[in-house]
């Protein structure tokens, strides 16, 4: 209903707008109104087609778009008559005030007098000393992704986003929306995301420019989507960081009550090592993921005009906030031997991993511990990282059996390989949910060329424990 009420005045200020009527219809069409998202997508014309891949509705009723013509006529008169009727009203207003407050000869004395004293004149100092406001930020190119599917609710979230921004003069020179491919319910985060389409404001106030990059029907140049996708792969790779460091801060507030003051609170040695490092994007947006986390929204300067690499980084993606909204979780889907990390129904990471069968066990657990050498070296029975589940013998960590990945061979525990649990180590925070479950992931597995790693200073061994964890 927001998008909606939205919608109805943004093409009220710019009927030629297409994108915008192709929008609204989209609205009336989710609310059962299918007259009115007619006569809207009759007004958007080649942008019904070119998102729809179908020609524009042709049973939309003359006398539909007659009645609302006739509708809006007779709504015009209305408004006259009602001008006309205040206009009168205040006239004979004005005529009877005139009458009661006629000025006198001392009146117009005393006015002649005020008016040859010189009038008080502003501190020019003070008016060049006064705070300017700055200029709401903007990004030469931004991105978001949805689902891979042309003519979708998130397609017209995307557009209205870029159309609101447009609004509040903070909308990218050009936004660059990516697809994901959607397996079940889940929307996968892969590599090298393909490039949907792009939005740029046109030459006309309130215009908003519309490329798809459809390979069956885009004339595109190779060389500049070549551009896009290497802009895409580093948008990707912050956003994860920004999630890690969201789900950190989560985590340590909800164990502590209170949030971190200093990102190296979130970097202590173990036991609480929360991150195993950081990264320089990590550390400077850090004091803007805080005050997401404390009051849901960004500090006032982020959002209007922030300067610096924070600043960039918020504003890299379309509606100025990081991308991913809910904490980073890992699944684990028992038949298909695979552990994701997920974001709400975002797979970022599908990783193969070795199982105990019936031995695993099912339900929801936390990352209470992360260790580095849990055997006090790197190429132990555990392998050089492990992570504990809840209060329990079961943990998820390397293995010197590297051929046991894919199989049922361990007595509970979820083996990973090296590389990809050393990325998991460091993209995980501790606190973070564990659900094991049954035939609940894709079976597609990926993991992207150049891996999640962060900079470690702290110590992470615990060389006084054994850990007796159901290898």
């Amino acid at each position: 209903m927001k998008n909606l009420l939205y919608l109805k005045r943004y093409v009220k200020m710019h009927p030629n707008n297409r994108m915008g009527w192709y929008l609204l219809g989209k609205e009336y069409e989710a609310d059962g109104q299918v007259g009115k998202a007619n006569y809207c997508y009759n007004r958007a014309g080649d942008i019904y087609e070119a998102f729809e891949h179908s020609k524009v509705p042709a049973d939309v009723l003359k006398d539909y778009e007659a009645k609302v013509m006739e509708m809006a006529h007779k709504r015009e008169q209305k408004i006259r008559r009602w001008r006309y009727s205040l206009l009168g009203v205040a006239l004979l207003f004005l005529i009877m005030m005139r009458s009661v407050t006629a000025p006198s000869d001392q009146d117009r004395l005393m006015a002649q007098n005020d008016r040859s004293e010189p009038a008080a004149t502003t501190n020019s100092t003070d008016a060049d000393n006064s705070p300017q406001k700055k200029p709401p930020f903007r990004m030469p190119l931004a991105f978001t992704a949805i689902e891979l599917s042309y003519g979708s609710d998130e397609t017209g979230d995307a557009v209205t986003r870029y159309m609101q921004q447009q609004t509040q003069g903070t909308a990218p020179d050009k936004a660059v929306v990516l697809g994901m491919q959607k397996a079940d319910k889940w929307l996968l985060w892969e590599p090298e995301l393909p490039v949907m389409y792009t939005l740029a404001e046109g030459d006309n106030p309130g215009q908003t420019l519309v490329q798809s990059y459809d390979a069956k029907n885009c004339h595109c140049k190779p060389g500049q989507l070549q551009h896009y996708q290497k802009e895409a792969g580093e948008w990707m790779r912050q956003q994860e960081q920004l999630a890690a460091m969201q789900t950190a801060i989560s985590h340590y507030q909800m164990a502590k009550g209170t949030l971190p003051a200093q990102p190296n609170q979130l970097e202590a040695p173990f036991p609480s090592n929360w991150l195993s490092g950081s990264t320089e994007t990590m550390n400077q947006t850090f004091t803007a993921l805080r005050a997401l986390q404390s009051s849901g929204k960004l500090p006032a300067e982020a959002a209007a005009g922030m300067d610096g690499e924070a600043a960039q980084i918020m504003a890299s993606t379309l509606g100025g906030h990081p991308y991913f909204k809910q904490p980073l979780e890992i699944i684990v889907d028992k038949k298909k031997h695979r552990l994701a990390v997920a974001s709400g129904s975002v797979l970022l990471r599908n990783y193969e991993v070795g199982l105990g069968g019936a031995k695993t066990p099912e339900g929801t657990f936390n990352i209470s511990i992360k260790v580095m050498n849990p055997n006090g070296k790197s190429d132990g029975d555990f392998g050089s990282r492990g992570m504990q589940l809840s209060d329990s013998h079961y943990a998820i960590h390397g293995t010197n059996e590297p051929d046991s990945i894919g199989t049922d061979e361990s007595l509970g525990c979820v083996r990973m390989d090296q590389a990809d649990v050393e990325e998991l180590f460091d993209m995980i925070p501790l606190g973070t949910k564990v659900t094991i479950a049954n035939n609940v992931l894709p079976g597609k597995v990926w993991v992207p060329e150049k891996r999640f790693e962060t900079s470690k200073s702290q110590n992470q061994t615990d060389p006084n424990t054994v850990y007796h964890w159901l290898d």
